[in-house]
C-alpha cells in the first residue's frame, strides 16, 4: 500500500499485500511505545521548563546542516510549522535565553538562531535522558523491523 493510498478504500490489488496478524501486532506494540515515549519526552522537558516544541527545536538548531546556524524560515521548516510560528517559537526561546538571533553576513535582511550556553545544557541534559530511555526500549522500537 502506497501512502497515496492512506485515507481510501483498499482495492483488490492493496488485498493482496494485506499486513499479517504479526505485522498488525508488531504496529500495536511500536505505536505504544511511541506513546509512551512521547509522554516520557514530554515529561522530562517540563522538568526542565521547556515544552516539546521547545525541545524540538533545540535539537534541529543544534544539529542543523552539520552545526551551521538556522534561520527562522528553514526552522519552520524543519518542524513543519508556519513561518509566524517559528517566529513567535523562536522569539520566546530568545526570551527565556536559550537562542539568540545574529545578523546573518552574507544576507544582513536574514536572522540566524543561534544557541546560547543555557540551551545547550539544557539541550545536552535532555538529549542524553532521551538516549537512555531509548536504550532501555529499543526493542520496542526495532520489533517492528524483524521480518524483513
Amino acid at each position: 500500500m502506497t501512502i497515496s493510498a492512506i485515507g481510501r478504500e483498499p482495492d483488490a490489488d492493496d488485498a493482496s499485500s494485506a499486513p499479517s496478524r504479526e505485522e498488525l501486532e508488531a504496529l500495536a506494540n511500536f505505536r505504544r511505545a511511541l506513546r509512551r515515549f512521547l509522554a516520557f519526552s514530554e515529561a522530562a522537558a517540563a522538568d526542565l521548563g521547556l515544552t516539546m516544541q521547545w525541545y524540538q527545536a533545540l535539537l534541529v538548531i543544534k544539529t542543523y546542516d552539520g552545526g551551521n546556524h538556522i534561520s527562522v524560515g528553514e526552522l519552520a521548516d524543519q518542524l513543519m510549522i508556519r513561518d509566524h510560528s517559528a517566529a513567535e517559537l523562536v522569539s520566546r526561546l530568545v526570551q527565556a535565553k536559550l537562542v539568540r538571533r545574529k545578523t546573518d553576513t552574507l544576507d544582513r535582511r536574514r536572522s540566524l538562531i543561534v544557541m546560547t550556553a543555557a540551551g545547550n545544557r539544557r539541550l545536552d541534559h535532555l538529549a542524553a535522558v532521551h538516549l537512555r530511555k531509548l536504550r532501555e526500549n529499543k526493542e520496542a522500537f526495532l520489533k517492528l523491523f524483524e521480518g524483513e
